[in-house]
């Protein structure tokens, strides 16, 4: 008989505390002087969001492995996505306004 696996309130609980910390600082970050490592450091912060989102809130923690690199694959995909938009954002050269 498989056994199965109930979340406690605790472990939604424990995720959204650890979402609003992370949002916390994230809006702190934003008002310190970081100069050229806000975005990276905006980005890490997401990418730790996203990763407690998946783990917790889509339960992959009790997930079968097929699942789990479906997931793993998906988040990958999207990191390449966000990777080439990125250098062609910063590839571009400012274009000075005409007036």
């Amino acid at each position: 008989m498989r056994r199965e696996v109930l979340a406690s309130a605790r472990t939604p609980a424990a995720a959204l505390l650890v979402l609003l910390v992370l949002l916390a600082i994230n809006i702190g970050c934003a008002w310190l002087p970081l100069g050229a490592y806000r975005p990276l450091i905006a980005v890490l912060l997401s990418v730790a969001m996203t990763l407690v989102l998946m783990i917790f809130c889509m339960h992959l923690r009790h997930a079968s492995a097929t699942l789990r690199l479906t997931a793993a694959a998906g988040f990958f995909w999207l990191s390449i996505l966000i990777a080439l938009s990125l250098t062609d954002f910063l590839a571009r050269a400012p274009v000075p306004a005409p007036w």
